[in-house]
């Protein structure tokens, strides 16, 4: 038999065809009540994701089609993308691969000039799979690279990764081994851990074809374990798959056997009949294996069932060539021979060469051992053929894309030549025509315009001399004050300076870091407009020297590249034929692309792309910057290099409006250019070129002189963030909410002694975090982006999770109605800015002791009923909640922590610490305590045996309940009656 490699794919399949009959019916009923409009659309659409498309696809086409028609009347592009990638889809699902193309390449077609780039990446990976189907991997390829950057582009790392596992399964299909391995440990480092799912099976495949059993099992089980805990059922059902033919592949037959049944099982519950009939398939061939002929026929039957009903060429065509080996092993020629035709004639209709190649073999054989040996020979002679044909596909399909290529730009080249030739002919005709009557027309106005512009120039001139004399009065003053700026921050930085080289070890050390850091930062800003006051009085000349260009890039981003992963920002670099000797200023390249990348750091997200591309070419240097930050409006793009200008929709805190004009005053004072390109929502790319040839330069401008040792740049002082601080046990957790990242600096530095710190940059950060962590402790600025402090603290008091957390409010605002705002939003505490550490200690640790005290009630109240307890806050709200589970529960031994945490609908880590934070219990303590109170109040009303108690109080093991019961009571079970009143 043959092996059957099946690969994982992840784009149409999450969460795939799990609506019922029910839904059906009322989707119709929707459909028949709705208007003419785009819901109607996405009505129509909804069928596709139904079981309708297993038990009736051609209607589910007709709806698809009945969408793309609708969409196209009422000029809803995107619905009618979506329509033709849902036809496009099920087309190649269905091995008609023709139309599949056809509905991929009309949905790309109308999805690029609208932009809609989700459409733009199912096209592109709808036409990579269905190239992949028919073996053409270099297309395939093509397009999975396309999705791959689109998706890169768009900040969709999801997709990003999802091209990564489908361009390592060409490297798998094609033998490239070390190539898949590095496509699948791509697409886990970028992708979610649903993507690091998939790749630990992909890469357990490779270790198959490697030949390493053992590795493979390790990483199939690996994923298992990920895949149970997510409830990822398709992943899990295609790890058994592959289990199983691995177990098969070391001749452990019942092993496998097990697999497959397991993975049957999850394929049935969540409806995937594909999936479903290609294990019935390899079940079949174990029985082939094993010799149990009637069991394969069977299950052979059974899965080309599915794949007739659901229109799966390829899976019906290899049950036919297996179901054709077994009448064979059987001895059955006519049987065995009239299903492999029937086989090969659907490998030839559909395309399926590999398919068709095994089938000509396996006919071959017949035709030998049942001695008829012209056909035998005939056929063999097709299969190797074939073979050939398949080994020489591949190299072919190259050669045409070279033709195609070369063939289409050289007409191109054509016809742009005859159309320039038309031009030309068309101009001189024109010209000739009206070159009198422009003579004489433009004679006319020169005089006309020689007597008004003289009088212009002379108004003018009167005009020029006045604005200058201005704007040396404004030089001046931003001269003076930047001078008189310098002498005070000198004498600030030299003494800090000095009392750092005293005070290594000294408490306040990061106090004085703080004051250096922000002067600095001062310094800066004076030294940058000092700069721009000379660049425009002609004051600041170019230094140009010939330097390393290449070393002098790679050290000057050095600083950014370590500092990228602090701000989970992919910082790319791209550096093309630079040069290692080029004429260039170092100083003030180095203040262009340090203010280049701050602006572009600054503005990107947490999660975002930075590139940088630098490129030396007709003897310029050209460096690109891009981002994916919020980008700025074409209203705002034309004032971005204004002295002073800010954005006033900038989220991130505006900076000082002098940067981006300095940088294009020296891109002009180096004889170069720069621009930008921006658009909303998508990122910022600035473009600068400068010459880097000692021609451009004026002999004033060039010193030949040796270039000095190169030093990194400092990284900018905007934002510096400090390693996460694993938790320890038996130490409170503190969660820091604070936008600036000098102050929540500071109160780490200040907590870190005696709490494990975690911080958030703004509420909306903070409620995350606040709820993954369940800390002890919150300390929130009441001023932020994005959320305010007031609604943060009213978020997490409301929920259940964390509405036990105390919160301590920070802010500048110290009068008392917004004292009182900041309390009836649940603050606990109220600090104004400047504040006292120690008050701030103390207020911590009496909030933190309030809790400690509650605690030790709510760890009382847990032995009453759950109906006795009258709710007056969320906290109690939340242990009734819990009371109320545990006592429905109490009879069943299987109820464990994992059905505690999914009945009170949170993770495992939120249950264990809101129940610590009430009742000192962990959620088990806590299940474990109820059950024994149920015993102990059993056992002194009731008079039941003890075993009797036990098992009605969810205890399967007799010891482990009596034990429990002494630890608790002091007494066995047994006594216990007997102690009590």
């Amino acid at each position: 038999m043959k092996k059957i490699i099946l690969l994982f794919l992840v784009s149409f399949l999450l969460g795939f065809f799990s609506v019922g009959q029910t839904q059906i019916d009322s989707l119709r009923q929707i459909l028949s009540d709705q208007d003419n409009d785009s819901n109607k659309v996405k009505t129509y659409l909804q069928f596709f994701y139904t079981d309708l498309y297993y038990s009736n696809p051609e209607e589910v086409i007709q709806y698809t089609r009945e969408a793309a028609d609708l969409s196209r009347a009422i000029n809803y592009h995107k619905g009618e993308v979506e329509a033709y990638n849902s036809l496009g889809y099920i087309y190649r699902v269905r091995s008609e691969n023709d139309s599949a193309f056809h509905f991929f390449g009309k949905a790309l077609k109308l999805a690029e000039p609208i932009n809609y780039n989700l459409g733009i990446l199912d096209a592109y990976v709808g036409l990579g799979n269905t190239y992949n189907q028919l073996s053409k991997w270099q297309q395939a390829i093509i397009e999975f690279k396309k999705a791959e950057e689109l998706a890169f582009s768009g900040g969709n790392l999801r997709i990003a990764a999802s091209a990564n596992n489908n361009l390592g399964n060409i490297s798998l299909a094609q033998g490239a081994l070390q190539d898949a391995l590095i496509y699948y440990q791509k697409a886990a480092d970028i992708g979610p851990p649903s993507i690091e799912e998939v790749a630990l099976v992909n890469i357990g495949l490779v270790h198959i074809e490697l030949n390493n059993p053992e590795k493979a099992m390790d990483y199939l089980l690996e994923a298992k374990e990920m895949t149970s805990q997510s409830e990822n059922w398709y992943a899990l059902a295609f790890i058994h798959q592959h289990l199983g033919s691995l177990e098969r592949s070391k001749s452990n037959l019942p092993e496998a056997l097990d697999y497959y049944q397991k993975a049957m099982d999850i394929y049935k519950s969540i409806n995937e009949r594909q999936f479903y009939s290609e294990v019935l398939t390899s079940i079949a061939s174990v029985y082939y294996e094993k010799k149990l002929y009637l069991k394969a026929l069977a299950a052979y039957n059974e899965s080309i069932q599915i794949q007739k009903e659901i229109s799966h060429y390829a899976g019906w065509c290899n049950s036919l060539h297996g179901m054709g080996e077994v009448y064979l092993a059987m001895g059955n020629i006519s049987a065995s021979e009239k299903t492999l035709i029937e086989a090969l004639n659907i490998a030839d209709k559909n395309t399926l060469l590999t398919l068709k190649d095994d089938i000509v073999l396996t006919l071959s054989t017949l035709y030998k051992n049942s001695g008829r040996y012209k056909k035998a020979l005939a056929y063999h002679e097709l299969y190797k053929q074939l073979s050939d044909s398949l080994l020489n596909q591949e190299k072919q399909e190259q050669i045409d894309e070279l033709e195609t290529r070369f063939e289409t730009k050289q007409k191109q080249q054509e016809i742009d030549l005859l159309s320039a030739e038309n031009q030309i002919a068309n101009l001189n005709v024109l010209q000739q025509t009206n070159f009198r009557n422009y003579v004489i027309i433009i004679a006319f106005i020169l005089a006309i315009l020689a007597a008004v512009a003289y009088n212009r120039v002379q108004v003018k001139a009167k005009a020029n001399n006045k604005l200058k004399e201005l704007d040396q009065l404004k030089t001046n003053f931003f001269t003076d004050i930047s001078h008189e700026f310098r002498t005070p921050l000198t004498l600030i930085l030299s003494p800090v300076s000095k009392a750092l080289k005293s005070e290594q070890n000294s408490p306040i050390k990061h106090d004085l870091e703080l004051i250096q850091r922000n002067a600095e930062r001062l310094l800066e800003l004076t030294n940058q407009l000092l700069d721009l006051s000379k660049l425009e009085a002609g004051k600041l000349k170019l230094t140009v020297r010939p330097y390393n260009l290449h070393d002098f890039l790679q050290v000057s981003v050095a600083s950014f590249e370590s500092f990228a992963p602090s701000k989970n920002i992919d910082f790319k670099i791209e550096l093309k034929d630079v040069p290692t000797s080029a004429y260039f200023d170092q100083d003030n390249l180095q203040k262009i692309l340090n203010n280049l990348l701050s602006n572009a750091f600054k503005f990107t997200p947490d999660g975002g792309c930075i590139i940088l591309k630098a490129d030396a070419a007709k003897k310029h240097l050209n460096i690109t910057v891009k981002d994916t930050g919020p980008g700025i409006s074409e209203k705002q793009q034309r004032k971005v290099f204004d002295r002073f200008y800010q954005n006033d929709n900038n989220e991130q805190g505006g900076g000082s409006g002098i940067g981006l004009t300095l940088t294009k005053e020296l891109v002009l004072l180096h004889h170069g250019s720069i621009s930008l390109d921006s658009a909303v929502g998508v990122g910022s790319t600035f473009k600068f070129s400068i010459p880097i040839e000692a021609s451009a330069y004026q002999k004033k401008e060039i010193d030949a002189s040796l270039t000095e040792p190169l030093k990194p740049a400092s990284t900018f002082n905007d934002s510096i963030e400090w390693d996460q601080i694993k938790e320890k046990e038996g130490i409170p957790i503190a969660l820091i909410v604070e936008d600036n990242f000098d102050l929540s600096h500071h109160i780490r530095s200040v907590l870190s002694e005696k709490y494990t710190v975690f911080e958030a940059k703004n509420g909306v950060a903070g409620v995350e975090r606040a709820m993954e962590l369940i800390p002890d402790i919150i300390i929130s600025d009441w001023m932020m982006p994005k959320m305010d402090g007031l609604e943060f603290c009213k978020k997490v008091k409301e929920d259940q999770r964390s509405s036990h957390i105390p919160i301590i409010m920070l802010t500048a605002k110290a009068d008392v109605s917004s004292k009182l705002e900041g309390l009836k939003t649940g603050a606990d505490e109220y600090l104004t800015k400047p504040f006292n550490t120690e008050e701030l200690l103390a207020r911590m640790e009496n909030l933190i002791s309030q809790r400690a005290h509650l605690k030790s009630i709510y760890s009382k109240r847990i032995t009453v009923s759950p109906s006795k307890i009258e709710v007056t806050d969320p906290n109690e709200a939340f242990l009734q909640k819990a009371l109320g589970i545990v006592d429905s529960h109490i009879e069943d031994n299987e109820f464990t922590v994992e059905k505690f945490q999914g009945e009170m609908a949170m993770s495992r880590m939120q249950l264990h610490r809101k129940l610590k934070a009430l009742t000192d219990f962990s959620a088990s303590e806590f299940i474990r305590n109820l059950r024994l109170q149920r015993a102990a109040d059993l056992l002194s009303s009731n008079g039941m045996q003890v075993s009797e108690v036990a098992y009605k109080t969810g205890f399967n093991s007799l010891s482990y309940f009596t034990q429990c019961f002494k630890e608790k009571y002091g007494v066995i079970p047994s006594q216990y009656e007997s102690i009590v009143p």
